[in-house]
């Protein structure tokens, strides 16, 4: 405005030596400078302020949003806004580093949502959305009086996205927070980027997914593999599996598939949801094919779940059975490659020998020979080998034998030991055919079984999915059937 004054007075004091009229092209033309350039300042002004609507909107126009802010009330109100490259924050949160963070994070988020969905980086450069952090859940009057509660916005518990914009509260420890904020924030992005968030189920487990991070000196890692509760505190979704399995709220793998969306007005569908998807990402059988879905977003719920499971055909019974023991040994760190059933490598015998041969993985947990077995019959298994089951440091390795060691035990028995489960593949339901896997039987070194149903048997050392990583070698096992 300075500017503008000093043009005024340049143009239009009268200068000492020369006069003109006011109806005087050179008068005219620059009376028509002076408007040009005060028109330009303004428009100028407000395309700072919107820039970002116009960018979103060659991003996906199909998503538009009306809803102003008014920037005199939120500084009436006492809400401050803290702005980065993809989101503005407005809150009544005083924690300046808390808030600070957030917007860093969420700026670190997008490249890697990106990523994640096979865009280029440069796509989202415009992309930005508004983020309202509240303090306090029971008082919300200042974002009331300052406007940024819109009357229609619905009675959300944590946290609610609605095209541009994203509400949630502040909640207890600052990884809960953040995971909410990411959690938000993965919704607007596939609004935008992928033209819908697909069903229920899809929608709330990708945020979730998403939403678990690790956030170490200012930088920010999402889709991160949690190895202990505290890395992410208030979060709870591992605990609540636990809780609820073997119980009537346990799901299987339809039943998440199915969830409705108002089953979302529970927090115990999150974790469900958290679950299908992280078992769908990382199982060997459907990692590929659950990287194609992000182009089905944009379906209805019906056809969404029925193009998925045509893309799942005959794998479908193996992974019921897959997230069955999943769900039965979940904790934080599970690695679903590791976790998932496997075959188990044959060893050569003897010509006419009555004893068959396996070498066992220490690296995986359930594998699968081919020695059927009727229930009742006996069997005599001996194992022999020594293999890796951890270690206190890479210098110190955990060394085992079957019989398993005592520094560490995994539900009651020895860390390493070997077991031996019946995989009953004729069983009319997935609950059936892995239960013999759920209550194993201990062997050791050596010893004598009496098969209590009909299957297949199975092998492994005892250890929890979560902890297979560190583990080396191998062990064989000898099996000979018992008159």
């Amino acid at each position: 405005m300075i500017f503008i004054r000093k043009l005024y007075l340049m143009t239009f004091a009268r200068p000492m030596n020369k006069t003109f009229s006011l109806a005087s092209p050179q008068r005219q033309g620059c009376k028509a400078t002076i408007g040009i350039l005060i028109a330009a300042l303004c428009v100028g002004s407000a395309v700072g302020q919107d820039d970002w609507r116009s960018g979103m909107k060659t991003i996906n126009p199909q998503v538009s949003d009306t809803f102003e802010i008014d920037e005199t009330l939120v500084k009436a109100a006492g809400i401050q806004k803290i702005s980065g490259t993809h989101i503005d924050l407005y809150t009544d949160v005083r924690d300046e580093q808390t808030i600070n963070e957030l917007v860093t994070a969420f700026d670190q988020a997008v490249s890697q949502w990106c990523t994640y969905f096979g865009l280029s980086v440069e796509s989202a450069e415009l992309w930005k959305m508004r983020a309202f952090l509240i303090a306090d859940k029971a008082n919300s009057v200042q974002f009331q009086r300052a406007g940024l509660m819109p009357p229609d916005l619905p009675n959300f518990k944590a946290g609610f996205q609605r095209r541009h914009n994203f509400w949630l509260y502040l909640q207890p420890g600052n990884y809960y927070t953040r995971h909410l904020l990411l959690h938000e924030g993965t919704h607007g992005f596939m609004l935008w980027f992928l033209g819908g968030h697909g069903p229920a189920w899809y929608s709330e487990g990708m945020a979730e997914l998403l939403g678990v991070h690790r956030w170490n000196e200012n930088r920010l890692q999402l889709n991160h593999r949690l190895r202990s509760r505290e890395e992410a505190e208030y979060w709870g979704r591992v605990k609540r599996i636990r809780d609820e399995r073997n119980t009537e709220n346990e799901l299987d793998l339809e039943d998440v598939l199915n969830i409705p969306p108002a089953g979302f007005n529970n927090v115990r569908y999150y974790a469900w949801a958290w679950a299908g998807c992280e078992f769908f990402q990382n199982h060997p059988k459907t990692k590929q094919l659950f990287s194609q879905l992000p182009e089905l977003a944009k379906l209805d719920e019906a056809r969404f779940n029925r193009e998925f499971l045509e893309l799942l055909g005959n794998n479908l019974e193996g992974l019921k059975r897959d997230w069955l023991l999943f769900i039965n040994e979940i904790d934080y760190g599970y690695s679903v490659p590791r976790g998932c059933l496997s075959k188990a490598t044959p060893s050569s015998s003897r010509s006419g020998s009555p004893q068959t041969k396996f070498q066992i993985s220490a690296e995986r947990s359930w594998q699968i020979t081919n020695q059927n077995v009727q229930q009742g019959e006996r069997f005599r298994i001996k194992s022999s080998g020594e293999f890796v089951v951890g270690q206190s440091n890479p210098q110190t390795p955990w060394k085992c034998e079957a019989n398993g060691i005592t520094i560490q035990y995994h539900r009651g028995r020895p860390l390493g030991r070997l077991q031996v489960g019946i995989l009953d593949l004729n069983a009319k339901t997935a609950e059936q055919q892995v239960k013999g896997l759920l209550t194993p039987l201990d062997i050791g070194l050596s010893g004598v079984i009496s098969a209590p149903t009909d299957g297949v048997l199975c092998f492994r050392i005892n250890e929890s999915p979560a902890f297979l990583d560190d583990n080396q070698g191998a062990l064989e096992v000898v099996i000979e059937k018992l008159e």
